[in-house]
């Protein structure tokens, strides 16, 4: 048993890049470095609570580390929109976070016949245009039913509706965002320092992943890096389609414009209403033909419409940028209270200091109540 163990901590704090230094003071382990070394080859037991602080610092469940479990469980494969330096110890807490999130879905009963199924197109990148992912993004908002304006509501539709799990974490600049399809379900991963529209930007991105995730595309965008380059600029297309719809996008410009003319103060009222970047609305509409290559690369490069433009992206970095999955909140709360998880385990899950539980909770609305039951009628 040690020495399986040991090679557990061994090949994961290797795909992690950990040194053996480095896992040791995170762990807050009284350790040498050869006393790790000892444990890593079998020559040494561990105790339980060490463990569980080196459990802790790779984000691993404990009993991810014995034989059982190992000998049958597949690393779920995670797609980068922009790959981080280091992404093995980002995708070690995502898959955490995704089984947690599947585990406070099965403590509150959530049956996943319970959701609509996602749509799936299956593409081929030898083929598929940007007009195919125009199209498609037209085809998946009707399908969905997100309305005018998707990026208000996109994250609450997919979650509700859907079943898709999401998760805000801080990446620190190592990439912006990141998708997973295996046994946890649908998951994405938004970085929760970037503003609100970049955010936007970057779930209907992900989402392009999702509908068209399957064994042989992965294949194709790992096999050579342009077919890669391609199908995140594929992912691009459908994000910019997906939130600015053709029809809405028309209607917009008709009520602002005036003599055929759109002014600059116009078109950033026209990029906040969809709660997209200027940028991505002036390439959206060139792609549209309501604007040309060259008036769209002299409207970017206006100091006039820049300045209006930073205060504008100004005024909208005040605005709340989504830090946190509210379902995932509500149903890990829901559990807590209904005692299926420990205030430990509820902390813990939320990646925050069991001190601060209390006033997290608050802050979203929530408190921690007595067990005090209320009966029902007709439930």
């Amino acid at each position: 048993m040690k020495d399986s163990i040991g090679r557990r901590i061994k090949e994961e704090r290797t795909r992690q890049n950990f040194t053996q230094d480095e896992l040791i003071e995170k762990a807050k382990l009284d350790w040498e470095r050869q006393t790790l070394g000892q444990v890593e080859n079998g020559e040494r037991e561990i105790k339980a609570w060490e463990l569980a602080k080196i459990s802790s610092v790779l984000r691993m469940d404990m009993s991810a580390f014995f034989p059982r479990e190992t000998a049958t469980q597949q690393q779920p494969y995670v797609l980068w929109r922009k790959k981080p330096k280091n992404p093995a110890r980002i995708e070690a807490e995502f898959l955490r976070l995704c089984k947690d999130y599947e585990l406070v879905e099965t403590l509150n009963s959530v049956n996943a016949n319970e959701f609509q199924t996602l749509p799936h197109r299956k593409i081929d990148l030898g083929t598929f245009s940007y007009p195919d992912a125009y199209l498609l993004a037209e085809q998946v908002r009707n399908e969905l039913t997100l309305g005018d304006f998707p990026a208000s509501s996109l994250v609450k539709i997919l979650e509700e509706k859907f079943g898709i799990k999401f998760f805000f974490n801080d990446l620190e600049g190592n990439g912006s965002a990141a998708s997973s399809v295996s046994s946890f379900g649908y998951c994405t991963l938004v970085s929760s320092s970037e503003v609100p529209w970049r955010q936007h930007f970057s779930i209907a991105h992900e989402l392009f992943h999702l509908i068209t995730w399957d064994d042989a595309l992965l294949a194709q965008v790992n096999s050579e890096k342009g077919l890669w380059d391609c199908n995140e600029r594929l992912a691009d297309s459908f994000a910019a389609g997906l939130l600015v719809p053709t029809e809405t996008l028309g209607r917009e410009i008709r009520a602002l414009s005036k003599n055929n003319k759109l002014n600059g103060a116009g078109i950033v009222a026209i990029a906040r209403q969809f709660g997209v970047s200027l940028e991505a609305l002036l390439w959206r509409m060139v792609g549209l033909r309501f604007l040309a290559k060259n008036t769209a690369e002299k409207a970017l490069a206006d100091d006039q419409l820049r300045t209006l433009d930073r205060n504008i992206r100004a005024e909208m970095a005040t605005e709340p940028v989504q830090t946190e999955s509210n379902r995932f909140l509500r149903l890990a709360y829901i559990a807590y209270e209904n005692g299926e998880i420990s205030r430990g385990r509820l902390a813990k899950m939320l990646d925050i200091p069991i001190s601060d539980l209390s006033d997290h909770l608050k802050r979203h609305g929530l408190a921690e109540v007595s067990n005090n039951e209320i009966p029902l009628s007709n439930p």
